[in-house]
């Protein structure tokens, strides 16, 4: 089933200074199969150790610019916030025209950003879709060497171990409080962020394979239900958690009420994300596009991940 494979010796990184970003650096480091290279815009004050090579790249990403440095370089990995559509489309024109081989977008999500009802519902999923279009398009086009571009899109579940710490899980842990949804039953799909990192990292070692290549793909660390996750906590925590049960639709109406369009949405979509992230986002439902066994990943169990979340 596997097609012809595409080497991968030289990666990019864009956004390696995120929340999922050094993740993704560490695992592809941690492989040592690749030579990284991280593309930092000059007012950025990040560092990174000596073993990464920086390429400072203008903050308007100036697209010649952003040729030169991509030239030479096998994959580029887009880890910046979904938000940065129009930056993520310079990004892939400059790695076509640089001769880049694979491009992973930043979709790594709670969400699915092809699902109709989750991109109804949130904007931010609309910008991901709409650079996974433009890449589509870009590697149905044959470059003046003959190659094309290939890409992929990996869709990971709600960040497993931020989510339970920052509440995007719909538990406070300090609180001892939690908000389930309906009857708290439905299974969702979870990465923890160093999983996400590892399966990108797999991603680039399984390039060329045709279950990955030009595909939306989903991983997870584990999936889970809202009953089982709690039930978890409490058992790491020693202690009950207070549960207030809420309609999910209702909670989604709610918020979605609270939509503007204008820049001012952040609230309103954080909570659109972490309800939908929970009801539509059972990523082993996905057929062939369920990529964990493709992929090579461990299995997790939840009692462990809540511990280590928790730590």
């Amino acid at each position: 089933m596997a097609s012809q494979h595409i080497n991968i010796s030289k990666v990019a990184i864009v956004g390696a200074n995120g929340k999922v970003g050094p993740f993704i650096l560490q695992a592809i480091l941690d492989t040592k199969s690749f030579h990284v290279t991280v593309l930092n815009r000059k007012s950025s004050k990040s560092t990174y150790s000596s073993d990464v090579k920086v390429a400072q790249i203008d903050d308007t990403y100036q697209h010649e610019q952003l040729v030169e440095t991509l030239r030479g370089q096998d994959a580029l990995i887009i880890a910046f916030p979904g938000t940065q559509s129009d930056n993520s489309i310079k990004l892939a024109d400059a790695a076509f025209e640089a001769g880049v081989k694979l491009v992973i977008p930043s979709d790594f999500g709670s969400c699915d950003s092809s699902d109709p009802r989750s991109l109804d519902l949130i904007p931010l999923y609309g910008n991901k879709k709409d650079v996974r279009d433009y890449l589509i398009k870009l590697s149905q086009q044959k470059r003046d060497d003959g190659s094309h571009l290939a890409w992929t899109s990996l869709i990971t579940g709600h960040f497993f171990d931020y989510g339970l710490r920052s509440g995007l899980l719909n538990i406070d842990v300090k609180k001892r409080t939690a908000r389930v949804f309906d009857d708290g039953k439905a299974r969702f799909s979870n990465s923890t962020l160093a999983d996400i990192g590892l399966a990108t990292a797999k991603v680039l070692q399984h390039a060329g394979d045709a279950r990955l290549k030009n595909k939306l793909v989903y991983s997870q660390s584990l999936s889970t239900t809202q009953n089982d996750l709690i039930a978890a906590v409490e058992k790491v925590i020693g202690a009950k958690i207070d549960i207030e049960e809420v309609s999910s639709e209702e909670y989604i109406q709610k918020n979605k009420a609270q939509l503007t369009g204008k820049g001012d949405d952040g609230e309103a979509t954080e909570e659109l994300v972490s309800v939908e992230g929970i009801v539509n986002a059972d990523w082993e439902k996905k057929g062939d596009a369920f990529v964990n066994e493709v992929l090579g990943m461990p299995k997790r169990t939840l009692d462990q991940l809540v511990k280590e979340a928790l730590a």
